[in-house]
C-alpha cells in the first residue's frame, strides 16, 4: 500500500499550534508502524521556509526521495475573488500531482487550511479517485457560529466548503471520541467511516522531582511569587477564561493569598490586555494573573511538574492536550465535564460544570485543600496518561487505512500509462478565464516540477561548469575530467549521469550535452537545455567553481528543498587557512563558496586532512551546519592513461629526456604558486650547484599568481636548460616520460588538499622527498622521505642526505606505496554520496554532522 500524506498541517500557521504538533507526532507514529507499506510526504512548495525543517524532522524515518514537493500559482487570500481562479488552478495541479504518485490512499493532516494563506486542499468524491482519509479535530466553529461564522461571511463560506470536503472523505481519523460523535451526529457521516485514533503527548512530559531544584530560577523567569494554579487558554469564549477568573475570585481569601494563576499561552499584545481586563473585572488583584507568553518545552514540563493543580475550564475541545501533558507530569488535573475533557481525565471527581462559576470554585477549593484527593489525582493521572500512546495511534491508523484500501480494491486503478501532465493541462484548459502567456509559462513550469513520470530514472548531476568552458590542465581539472569519465563509463546503479553547468549570466543549471558529446566522441546529444529534476536526484559539485556556486545559491537551495541531494567536492581550504598564499580577492571568493556549500547536504574531501581543516574552519567561524550534514573523503587516482590524457611531444623532448638521464634528476610537478615551495627549492639547488653537486631540477607546471619575480628569475637563470628545466603546459604523454627519467620527486608545497604528484610518482616507483605536512603523511606514509624547515639550507641538506642514501641504495622507496585508480577513486566518491548504511545509526547524534571514512585500500 502506498500512503501519501498531505503535510500542509505542518506548513501553514498551524505548524506553531496544536495542529502542527499533532501532525508531527501523528506522522512519526504512522511511519514507525508502517511495516512494509510505502509512505510519501507531500509538501506545498508555496511554503518554502517549511520544507527543510520538515525534511529534517523525518530524516531518520524516510529517504529524501519519499518527501515530494508540488508547486502551483500563488492562490492568495481565499476571500479575495481575484484569487479564485488561481486557487482552482492550484487545486488541479495538486490533484494531478497526487494522482501521478499512484496512491492507494491519501491522508490529509489538516483540512481546515487555506483561508488566509496559500494552503490548497480539496477532496473529489469519485470511484476513480484515490480514497482519502482526514485527521478530524473538532467542529468548534460550528458549535459557536455566532462567534466564528456569522460575523464573517467569507470565512463561513470557506468553512462550509471544508465541511463539504469532509463529508466526501472516505475515512475520518478523529482525535477523540467526542469529536467522532460530533462528526456522526452533526455532519451525518456514517459511524463506520469514523475511527477515534485519539492522541498522546510527547515523551518529554513526565514527572520528575529534579524540577524542585530549578523552582526559584523558574519563578524568577516568569514572575511567579507564590504557589500557583496552572491553566491554559485564550480570549475565545469557549476557553472560558472569564468564568474561570470569576470562580477564582470566589475562593476563600486565605487561598487567594496563597495561590496565583499562571496562564500558559502566547497571546498578542491586544489579547494580553483583554485577558488582564477580564481578570481585573473579576476582582483579581494585579499580581494574581501571570501570563507566561511563549514557553519552551523544558520550561513547560517544569511548570506542569511544579503546579499545585492544573485547571482546564474550556467547555469545547477536540481533545484537550494540555490536560494530558499535565497529567503525564504528575499534576493534579481538573477540568470541564463537557466534550472531550472527561475522556482525557477519566475521573468524575475531577470534573466541574464549566458554565457554573460556583461549581468551578468548589472543585478548585476541594483539590487545593484536600491533600489526599490531590495526591490521588496526581498518581492516577500519571497512570492514565500512559494509556494514550502515539504508537497505538499509529497502529490503529494504519489498520484503518488497510481496511479502507481493501474495501476499495475493486475500484478502477489509475493506469500507469496515463500522462498526468497532459491530463493536468487539459483540466486547466476547462477553467475560465484561460491564462495569459505569462501565466501559461508559470503554470507549465509548476506542472513540470510537480508531476514526475513514474518511470523517471534518478539523475546524478555532475557539475562541470569550469571544465566545459575551458580545460586549463590544472590539478582540479584533472580530477574533474578523470572522475567524470569513469562515471560516464560506469554510472552508479539506478542513476543516469548528467554533466551540467551554470554561469553567472543565467539562473539555473543546464545539461552540458555538447560538452558530453565531445568528451565521448559522439555526435550531438542535443541542445544544452535547463535541467529537469526530481526528488531522489543528486547534484555533485565535482568541478571547482567558487564564483558560480554562490551566484546559484538560491537555485541550489530550491533543488535541495525539492528533494535533490546537493554535495560538493572540496579540494582544499588553503585560501582561507593560509590567505597569505593567495590574492585577497581569491580568498574572499573561496570563503563565500565554503559558506555557501555549508547550507547543503555534505562535502567530500580529497583527503582526510582537508576534511579536518574544513571542520576546524567551520567551527572557528561559528558556521552552523544542517543537522544531517555529512563529511567524508576519498583519495585520488594515479593512472594518467584513464584521465583523458593529452598527447603530443615537442621536437626537443627526446633531447631533454636524455639530458635528465645524465645526472640525478629531481622533479617538481604543480602550478607555480607561492605555497608550492618553488622559491625555496630553486635557492636550495643554487646552493647545491655552488657546492659542486651535479644534479638536475625539473619544474613541470604553469605560471600561477603572485610569482612574477620568481618566474623572471627562472626565465633568465644561467642554468636554464642545462641543469634547470621548466616545462610549461606539457602534455600528459610528455609528463609520463619525465616521470620515467627522474630520480626523485620533491613535494615542497606548504599546503595541499591531496598531493596527486606523490601518487603518480609512486605509480612510476619514483622515490619521494616531501615536506612534512599532515596530508603528505596521509598519502605517502612510510613510503617517502620527509624534510622540515623553510630555508633553502634546510631543503639543500635534505636533498644532500637523500642523495647519499640513494647512492648507497638505502633511500626510502615508494615501490610498495598503495595507490588507487581513477575508477576506484570514483567508486569511493559514489560510496560517500550513495551509501546510507549509517543513516539511522544510534551511534550518531542527531545534533552533530556525520563523518564517514572511505577505504583507502587499492
Amino acid at each position: 500500500m502506498r500512503i501519501i500524506i498531505d503535510m500542509q498541517g505542518m506548513q501553514t500557521a498551524s505548524r506553531t499550534r496544536g495542529i502542527g504538533r499533532y501532525t508531527h507526532a501523528f506522522v512519526r507514529a504512522l511511519l514507525e508502524n508502517k511495516g512494509d507499506h510505502e509512505v510519501l510526504l507531500a509538501l506545498n512548495g508555496l511554503f518554502p521556509e517549511t520544507i527543510d525543517p520538515i525534511r529534517a524532522a523525518f530524516r531518520d524515518l524516510l529517504p529524501r526521495e519519499n518527501i515530494r514537493v508540488w508547486y502551483a500559482p500563488e492562490p492568495g487570500h481565499w476571500g479575495d475573488p481575484a484569487s479564485e481562479v488561481r486557487r482552482q488552478r492550484a487545486e488541479v495541479i495538486r490533484d494531478s500531482f497526487l494522482k501521478s504518485l499512484q496512491p492507494d490512499i491519501v491522508h490529509i493532516t489538516s483540512l481546515f487550511e487555506g483561508f488566509e494563506d496559500n494552503a490548497v486542499i480539496s477532496i473529489t468524491a469519485s470511484e476513480e479517485q484515490f480514497p482519502t482519509s482526514v485527521t478530524f479535530y473538532d467542529l468548534i466553529p460550528l458549535h459557536h457560529p455566532e462567534r466564528f461564522l456569522t460575523p464573517h461571511p467569507p470565512h463561513e463560506r470557506w468553512y462550509r466548503q471544508r465541511l463539504d470536503y469532509l463529508k466526501k472523505s472516505d475515512l475520518l481519523l478523529s482525535i477523540s471520541q467526542s469529536s467522532s460523535i460530533d462528526a456522526c451526529k452533526i455532519l451525518g457521516i456514517p459511524e463506520e467511516n469514523i475511527l477515534n485514533v485519539s492522541t498522546a503527548c510527547s515523551n518529554i512530559f513526565k514527572k520528575d522531582n529534579k524540577y524542585e531544584g530549578f523552582k526559584k530560577e523558574l519563578f524568577q523567569k516568569f514572575g511567579i511569587n507564590k504557589k500557583y494554579i496552572l491553566t491554559s487558554g485564550t480570549i475565545d469564549p469557549h476557553k472560558n477564561m472569564e468564568r474561570f477568573f470569576l470562580s477564582y475570585s470566589m475562593l476563600p481569601d486565605y487561598l487567594k493569598d496563597e495561590y496565583c494563576i499562571v496562564l500558559i499561552g502566547n497571546p498578542s499584545e491586544l489579547h494580553r490586555e483583554i485577558l488582564q481586563d477580564l481578570a481585573y473585572n473579576a476582582g483579581l488583584p494585579e499580581d494574581t494573573l501571570v501570563l507566561t507568553g511563549y514557553v519552551q518545552d523544558d520550561d513547560l514540563v517544569a511548570l506542569y511538574n511544579l503546579c499545585t493543580v492544573m485547571a482546564f475550564p474550556s467547555y469545547d475541545e477536540g481533545f484537550g492536550l494540555p490536560v494530558l501533558e499535565a497529567m503525564a507530569c504528575g499534576a493534579a488535573a481538573i477540568g470541564a465535564n463537557t466534550t472531550s475533557v472527561p475522556e482525557v481525565i477519566g475521573r468524575d471527581d475531577a470534573l466541574f460544570d464549566p458554565f457554573d462559576e460556583a461549581s468551578i470554585a468548589t472543585k478548585l477549593e476541594e483539590v487545593l485543600t484536600d491533600d489526599a484527593l490531590r495526591l490521588s489525582l496526581s498518581e492516577s493521572g500519571v497512570v492514565r496518561a500512559r494509556r494514550f500512546s502515539w504508537d497505538e495511534t499509529g497502529r490503529r491508523s494504519i489498520r484503518a487505512m488497510e481496511e479502507l484500501v481493501k474495501k476499495r480494491k475493486s475500484r478502477p486503478r489509475i493506469s500507469k500509462r496515463i500522462n498526468h501532465s497532459r491530463d493536468c493541462i487539459e483540466a486547466l484548459a476547462q477553467l475560465s478565464p484561460l491564462p495569459d502567456v505569462t501565466e501559461s509559462v508559470k503554470l507549465s513550469a509548476d506542472i513540470a516540477r510537480s508531476i514526475v513520470p513514474r518511470e523517471h530514472q534518478r539523475q546524478l548531476f555532475i557539475d562541470v561548469s569550469e571544465l566545459s568552458q575551458r580545460d586549463s590542465r590544472t590539478g582540479c581539472q584533472r580530477v574533474t575530467r578523470s572522475v567524470l569519465l569513469e562515471l560516464l563509463k560506469r554510472p552508479p546503479e539506478g542513476f543516469s549521469v548528467k554533466p551540467v553547468y551554470a554561469n553567472l549570466e543565467k539562473t539555473g543549471y543546464f545539461y552540458a550535452r555538447e560538452f558530453t558529446a565531445r568528451v565521448l566522441g559522439k555526435p550531438s546529444l542535443g541542445a544544452d537545455e535547463p535541467i529537469d529534476y526530481a526528488a531522489g536526484d543528486i547534484f555533485f559539485g565535482l568541478d571547482f567553481q567558487a564564483s558560480i556556486v554562490p551566484a546559484q545559491q538560491d537555485f541550489l537551495v530550491h533543488l535541495k528543498r525539492h528533494g535533490v541531494e546537493v554535495h560538493f567536492l572540496v579540494y582544499d581550504v588553503l585560501s582561507v587557512t593560509h590567505p597569505d598564499f593567495f590574492w585577497p580577492a581569491h580568498s574572499n571568493v573561496v570563503q563565500s563558496w565554503l559558506e555557501t556549500i555549508s547550507l547543503f547536504d555534505g562535502v567530500i574531501g580529497i583527503s582526510k586532512a582537508t576534511i579536518d581543516e574544513l571542520r576546524t574552519w567551520y567551527d572557528q567561524n561559528s558556521i552552523k551546519l544542517p543537522p544531517d550534514f555529512r563529511f567524508s573523503w576519498a583519495h585520488l587516482g594515479a593512472d594518467i592513461e584513464n584521465s583523458a590524457p593529452t598527447y603530443g611531444l615537442p621536437e626537443n623532448a627526446g633531447k631533454i629526456v636524455a639530458q635528465l638521464g645524465q645526472r640525478p634528476t629531481f622533479l617538481m610537478v604543480s602550478t607555480i604558486e607561492p605555497r608550492k615551495g618553488y622559491a625555496q627549492a630553486l635557492a636550495a639547488f643554487e646552493e647545491l650547484w655552488a657546492r659542486g653537486s651535479d644534479v638536475n631540477l625539473v619544474i613541470v607546471g604553469k605560471q600561477g599568481w603572485n610569482v612574477d619575480a620568481l618566474v623572471q628569475k627562472l626565465r633568465t637563470h644561467p642554468e636554464l636548460n642545462s641543469r634547470l628545466f621548466w616545462l610549461e603546459g606539457i602534455s600528459d604523454e610528455y609528463l609520463e616520460k619525465i616521470y620515467g627519467a627522474a630520480s626523485c620527486l620533491i613535494a615542497a608545497s606548504e599546503g595541499e588538499g591531496f598531493g596527486l604528484p606523490l601518487i603518480e610518482a609512486a605509480r612510476h616507483k619514483l622515490p619521494i622527498l616531501a615536506r612534512d605536512i599532515p596530508v603528505f603523511r596521509e598519502v605517502a606514509g612510510a613510503h617517502a622521505a620527509y624534510f622540515g624547515g623553510s630555508t633553502p639550507a634546510a631543503l639543500a641538506g635534505a636533498v644532500q642526505n637523500w642523495l647519499s642514501a640513494y647512492q648507497n641504495g638505502q633511500h626510502t622507496r615508494s615501490d610498495d606505496m598503495p595507490w588507487i585508480t581513477w575508477k576506484e577513486s570514483a567508486e569511493q566518491m559514489m560510496t560517500a554520496l550513495l551509501d546510507r548504511s549509517d543513516a539511522q545509526s544510534p551511534l550518531h547524534s542527531d545534533d552533530l554532522p556525520r563523518e564517514r571514512s572511505i577505504s583507502l585500500s587499492a
